[in-house]
């Protein structure tokens, strides 16, 4: 078993076809509509299985982009997790993929039958600014019809749930207009300064200081390289760990992938884990220029040094 890897989760970022336009969004300009690909669907089931054969998963989540602009695929993956025994499978959507009622309704009964168990439908302000309010009713509507034994409104807030702005306040006009679906709202996620949000929203946020004692997996959402317990999938097949590439399911094995796994093997990787000093010393040996101003955390000094 390899000693950097205990993995209980993998993600699938089933597409970065997206049909919103937010404001907040972190991966900004990666998203992509109408063009764009999704996450190869043999592959995808093939890694599932295989994964749980080597750990202890306990999780797959699907996500975006908006993961049901492909629901055959959504529902592959997660059919072959709960045929696998993996307990929590989990959907994150904006519950905009289609206009037609039946279709929405055909899609929530499809990932019930599939298995899916945890649906959380992104709403609030930066949504819903350009993605239109009834569809994702009636989308919640009918995941509630269809049986989904967990299924709630997950909004984001700028900074926090208690801070004051137009944006929260807008989150929460639109959360209590959800509030007859019946359906109930999430903590949500705060948002943090990436993507898109650094262009549209840091007015809210002290400005960028990077401390220099940051180390690798202290921010939120992130953990050492040395020590992961989850991978991602992209939409081109790519195994990554904190956005590094380790593999990809379209040409190898799951387990030659996981196997082979040393972040010390790799020069970007070995910096991002001796944290700030480290991706400093590797951006002056490299002749990169890192601008420190735009720099928040450890995690955007590394993703400018190995971009």
């Amino acid at each position: 078993m390899n000693p950097y890897l205990n993995i209980n989760r993998l993600e699938f970022i089933l597409t970065q076809r997206c049909t919103g336009r937010c404001r907040h969004c972190s991966v900004g300009g990666m998203v992509k509509c109408p063009d764009g690909t999704h996450v190869p669907q043999e592959a995808a089931v093939h890694a599932v299985r295989e994964l749980k054969n080597l750990y202890d998963v306990q999780s797959v989540m699907t996500f975006g982009g908006e993961p049901l602009l492909y629901p055959e695929v959504t529902c592959a993956i997660h059919r072959a997790a709960t045929e696998a025994g993996i307990p929590k499978r989990q959907l994150i959507t904006n519950g905009f993929f289609s206009r037609d009622i039946m279709r929405m309704r055909d899609v929530a009964q499809a990932l019930a039958e599939a298995g899916v168990n945890d649906v959380l439908i992104s709403v609030d302000a930066f949504h819903q600014e350009t993605i239109p309010l009834e569809p994702v009713r009636y989308f919640a509507l009918a995941v509630k019809a269809a049986g989904i034994e967990k299924a709630r409104f997950s909004p984001a807030w700028v900074v926090n749930e208690t801070f004051d702005c137009p944006e929260n306040t807008r989150t929460r006009e639109i959360l209590a207009s959800l509030a007859d679906t019946g359906l109930p709202v999430d903590e949500g996620n705060d948002i943090f300064m990436a993507g898109n949000a650094i262009e549209h929203l840091s007015h809210y946020y002290p400005a960028a200081k990077l401390a220099v004692q940051d180390c690798c997996g202290s921010m939120p959402y992130t953990e050492p390289l040395t020590n992961q317990t989850s991978l991602s999938i992209e939409p081109s097949g790519d195994v990554t760990v904190c956005g590094f590439v380790i593999g990809n399911i379209c040409t190898e094995t799951m387990r030659d992938i996981v196997a082979r796994y040393d972040p010390y093997a790799d020069e970007g990787m070995r910096a991002a884990a001796q944290g700030v000093p480290g991706l400093l010393a590797l951006a002056e040996k490299r002749g990169i220029r890192v601008d420190l101003t735009r720099c928040w955390s450890v995690c955007d000094l590394c993703r400018m040094v190995n971009k």
